[in-house]
């Protein structure tokens, strides 16, 4: 086997790393890039947040913008929430529900999204030895209560980390609504236990087939 010496990139991900130091970045910077070139969003003005306070978005029945364009849009962000920026989930998540009619409020909202990730294009994952905790994975949820003005559900989010970056990370709709902020919570605790279990579970299972 050919020893190709350390790695540098892996599926559009730019690895830097120091071994003296103990330390290993993850940054997709250059997609970013070349993702704000494509869509004329190079020289927007960066804002601090990857989303608007308080921006409840309602269910149209029917598109008030180019569909396919937002589709693409948000499709090309996707990439960039699941590999290295945990930060956009929430936004890319909640704009993803309404895809198939957005309106000039959901552009307006992936817009922000544009300008927030101008601001933050240099931002990498990175994880280093010797950090408080660093040895152990941490796991933090939350959840919102009714958030939703479409059918008042709860909103569930995790992170897990390790030597101080992201390794795991979800936001997701609540399937059922939760009478309590306390509820919410709970249900939010159990979407995160998931991703705890599971993987632990599925050998025993292809051991039982």
């Amino acid at each position: 086997m050919t020893n190709l010496g350390e790695i540098s990139w892996i599926l559009g991900i730019h690895v830097t790393q120091d071994c003296k130091e103990g330390w290993i970045a993850l940054s997709q910077q250059k997609y970013l890039e070349e993702v704000l070139e494509c869509f004329d969003k190079a020289n927007v003005c960066p804002i601090s947040t990857p989303s608007l306070p308080n921006h409840h978005l309602v269910c149209l029945p029917s598109p008030e913008v180019d569909v396919k364009h937002f589709q693409w849009a948000l499709s090309t962000l996707m990439y960039l929430m699941l590999g290295t920026c945990p930060d956009i989930t929430y936004t890319v998540a909640a704009l993803g529900r309404h895809a198939a009619n957005p309106g000039t409020e959901y552009q307006h909202a992936l817009d922000c999204l544009f300008q927030y990730l101008r601001g933050t294009s240099d931002y990498k994952l990175m994880y280093r030895c010797g950090v408080s905790g660093g040895d152990s994975i941490l796991r933090y949820m939350d959840a919102d209560w009714g958030s939703n003005v479409n059918d008042h559900k709860s909103t569930s989010g995790y992170i897990f980390t390790l030597s101080g970056g992201a390794i795991s990370w979800s936001s997701k709709k609540q399937s059922t609504v939760a009478l309590s902020s306390t509820k919410a919570k709970y249900i939010a605790s159990t979407h995160a236990a998931k991703e705890v279990v599971l993987p632990q579970l599925e050998p025993m299972f292809l051991r039982n087939q």
